[in-house]
């Protein structure tokens, strides 16, 4: 049991039960409870004030600002949100969001306001705790043209207009966040972002080595509009490292707010955002009380989560770390519970010893937001079960003809099908770090001690091909990583234009199973347990099979221990004796599942219906014993929304952020973006995010499974699919997908030349690179100082073997008289006798 005392240093203490004197806020008084809308106010003399539309997006850091937010639940707001009323209860959230200079009696009143506005409303609110440079997903979201935060108060506002020279910082792959830092200093640098400089002649764009292409892509686009609003009439890029190579005018105005000779540029952002933005282990789940006056959190379990672990009679925190603490407020909990929830969990907060710019956030019983539900391994809606039930087995659907899921996109993404498998199809057995063709006949007889190569080619509007890579459940370790080296050789042959897709026993997708027409046989062992050649892949003279599904694209069947406790219910199994088979039909199983379990007979077969057995049946199987008689309720039967996330681990940490209301505009050709469909991930290559192995992006996807907080399976099916080769099932997750989206789509490299004035050109199928040797750039820069220090003082991620490669481009010139291209060709002697002469050695 753990206790937690409140702490009178948090903004909110001392305001906690300020919605309780029944008066409300004149800047509320318009706010209808059945309305949606989106609003900014912005705490000034300790009153609420409104901002106008065209301020919105803009913030200071001396601020505080209440952000209202009210839409039909499920459906995103932002800025545009129209102020309308619905028949429906809307969906409202409430951010009260904190600048880093701001003083503890404006967050205090915000805090205050917030849980005022939220008791006039109801109380029924999400309410998010936001903090500068910690914004939420959700909150970004708002603003989708991007996020000023400017030093100051909003009465400064005048003097911004005339002071020139200002330093600005460039982050988010998505909204892009420009915030204005206190000095024009080298100190404010780092690798992975890009900053914007301007002076009294130019505007200066740093591009970070570690920076993503969009924050680059966003860093041009606003230093536009910065020259169109201040008049400035020149705009320069700067590469990081290669500041010497700046043109003579450049670098002398560059030198009057940067000298070049102090140069000390941080590897990546270490002003603790990005410290540790992953997941590492699981959830935690604590019940709150409140007992004579002290408030206790007792932790109930660790994650997964389901949503029976919550308790309509009591208050909970799920502690997800840095990530963000969420309190949830059962439906029948007390009033002071409810108001005093932000408090009590701001509170953990400080208990925990987590950063204060951890996010917190507080939900009420029956009202939760996705980002909540997406925390529990399962979660049903009942106020609203409609949008949850999935029946695409009795869908009417007459056809899956390619033709028809190319042009219902929609379609192919609910059932995970591109056509009906009647495609062309050659499958091969991994042996002994060599593939065997399997003959057409054994098509669908796998083993499961083996991995197998399906390659699967159909026409639609395109020749399409797909490879799938099976992996069995005992296959060995030298088995996988050889199915996946040839999966890497075949998409090299099909030159990138083929889709992968990983695909483990146990979690088949709707179109493996569509090539075998629902008659996919997995049997226990390997294939050479029966023919050591492995090619004629004999199965097991007797067997008993577990029969699944109910369609061509849901059923198979797999081999169980050949005794009575194998049988199940729920299930129809094929009992195999010499030339003969039964048909057992458990009492749960439906008519559709005793037709497909049809085709895994002879002609020789017997129905047998559960409880009318004969002696004969009990005594090939050994004897009758007890097996599983209940009813399986499967959580498959409800569906959890599809999410994308551009995924990153610039800083060496794995983090995947979500983009809320996403379109297919959120495909960036320079990204790689993952597509969480729950049943399968997809992984998108951009066209120009370089070139990037189907392992590489393997990984990309079992990272994300595994730091998931909902507890994710890890054999889930994996799609890894490039731009312009998207499946219908990937692109019918998008509304109005749009073939020709890209045609006139200007890259950050192409929009560089035209600011320049240069002629502009179309980038190459590679993320341009600063004009140096990709090797040399690859590694963390530092001064020349640090790398001739001691070397056990050097930082961790220098390799004292090669402290020459820590130079940026112009120590390395100044240091060597010699650029490093010219270095990496001389004799290895040579070399060492250099850095030993530098002092590198």
């Amino acid at each position: 049991m753990k206790e937690v005392r409140k702490s009178r240093t948090d903004e909110i203490d001392g305001f906690a039960n300020g919605a309780g004197n029944g008066s409300v806020e004149t800047a509320f008084r318009k706010l209808q409870k059945n309305c949606t809308g989106f609003f900014v106010w912005r705490i000034e003399n300790m009153n609420v004030i409104a901002l106008p539309k065209d301020n919105y997006g803009t913030f200071y850091d001396a601020e505080s600002y209440i952000v209202y937010a009210s839409s039909l639940a499920g459906t995103p707001a932002n800025i545009d949100t129209v102020c309308r009323e619905v028949k429906t209860t809307p969906e409202i959230h409430i951010h009260f969001w904190l600048g880093t200079s701001s003083t503890a009696d404006k967050s205090g009143v915000a805090a205050y306001k917030t849980v005022e506005l939220d008791g006039y409303l109801g109380g029924n609110a999400i309410q998010h705790r936001e903090t500068q440079g910690n914004e939420s997903p959700r909150f970004k979201s708002y603003f989708r043209s991007g996020i000023r935060i400017l030093k100051g108060t909003s009465s400064s506002l005048g003097k911004e207009i005339v002071a020139k020279t200002k330093m600005y910082k460039v982050k988010g792959s998505r909204i892009p966040i420009l915030t204005q830092l206190p000095s024009i200093s080298w100190s404010h640098f780092n690798s992975g972002d890009v900053f914007i400089i301007q002076t009294e002649t130019t505007i200066f764009i740093w591009l970070g080595r570690a920076a993503t292409s969009m924050e680059k892509l966003h860093s041009a686009k606003i230093a536009t509009t910065l020259k169109t609003e201040t008049g400035i009439g020149k705009i320069a890029f700067i590469e990081d490292g290669y500041e010497q190579t700046l043109a003579d005018e450049d670098k002398c105005e560059l030198q009057k707010y940067l000298p070049l000779d102090k140069r000390h540029v941080m590897p990546l952002d270490f002003d603790g955002n990005d410290d540790d933005k992953s997941h590492k282990g699981h959830l935690k789940l604590y019940r709150c009380s409140d007992n004579n006056g002290k408030y206790r959190v007792t932790e109930i379990k660790a994650g997964p989560l389901v949503q029976a672990d919550l308790d309509c009679d009591d208050v909970f925190i799920i502690d997800n770390g840095t990530n963000g603490i969420w309190v949830w407020v059962g439906r029948r909990a007390s009033d002071k519970e409810r108001v005093e929830a932000m408090r009590n969990a701001r509170g953990f907060v400080k208990k925990k010893k987590y950063p204060n710019n951890t996010n917190v956030t507080r939900v009420i019983d029956g009202s939760e937001c996705l980002e909540f539900k997406m925390l529990f391994n399962y979660w049903k809606d009942d106020s609203n079960p409609k949008t949850n039930t999935v029946a695409v087995g009795k869908r009417a659907i007459s056809k899956f003809d390619a033709l028809t899921m190319e042009e219902r996109p929609s379609l192919a993404a609910e059932t995970q099908l591109v056509d009906d498998g009647s495609g062309q199809m050659r499958i091969w057995r991994i042996m002994n770090d060599e593939v065997v063709e399997i003959a057409r006949e054994k098509h669908g007889q796998f083993f499961a001690g083996d991995c197998y190569i399906v390659w699967y080619n159909y026409e639609s509007a395109i020749n399409r091909n797909i490879v799938f890579y099976w992996i069995g459940m005992n296959a060995s370790a030298a088995e996988i990583e050889s199915v996946e080296a040839k999966v890497i050789e075949m998409d090299e042959q099909l030159e990138g234009t083929g889709v992968q897709i990983r695909v483990r026993q146990g979690k088949e997708p709707a179109q493996f199973l569509q090539l075998f027409k629902g008659k996919l046989i997995i049997y226990k062992g390997c294939g050479t347990d029966y023919d050591e050649s492995g090619r004629n892949m004999k199965h097991p003279a007797n067997y008993l099979l577990q029969v699944e599904g109910s369609s061509s694209f849901s059923s198979k069947a797999m081999q169980v221990p050949y005794k009575t406790s194998s049988l199940n219910s729920n299930y129809c199994f094929v009992l195999k004796k010499g030339r003969h088979y039964h048909i057992w039909c458990g009492n749960v199983s439906t008519g559709d599942q005793r037709e497909m379990a049809k085709h895994f007979t002879g002609k020789d077969f017997e129905i047998i219906l559960e409880g009318k057995e004969t002696k004969e049946f009990w005594d090939i199987l050994g004897g009758k014993t007890s097996y599983a008689t209940s009813k399986f309720i499967t959580d498959y039967a409800y569906r959890k929304p599809v999410r994308l996330f551009h995924c990153s681990n610039k800083t060496g940490v794995f983090k995947a952020e979500e983009i809320f209301n996403f379109s297919q505009s959120d495909l960036i050709p320079e990204d790689i973006m993952l597509l969480d469909a729950h049943e399968t991930i997809f992984i998108w290559i951009g066209k120009l995010s370089g070139k990037t192995s189907v392992q590489n992006c393997e990984n990309i996807a079992l990272e994300y499974i595994k730091t998931d907080p909902s507890g994710k399976d890890e054999n889930t099916a994996i799609v890894i699919l490039r731009q312009h080769h998207e499946l219908p099932t990937f692109t019918g997750f998008f509304s109005n997908w749009n073939h020709k989206f890209w045609k006139d789509y200007k890259p950050f490299e192409e929009i560089r030349h035209t600011i320049q004035g240069g002629t502009p050109r179309r980038a190459k199928n590679t993320t341009m690179t600063p004009p140096s040797d990709s090797v040399f750039d690859k590694y963390d820069k530092y001064p020349v100082s640090v790398l001739k220090g001691p070397s056990d003082k050097l930082p961790a991620k220098v390799d004292p073997l090669v402290k020459e490669l820590h130079l940026t481009h112009d120590d390395f010139v100044y240091v060597f008289k010699m650029q490093y291209k010219e270095f990496e060709v001389l004799p290895r002697w040579k070399q060492q006798e250099l850095k030993k002469k530098v002092g590198l050695f």
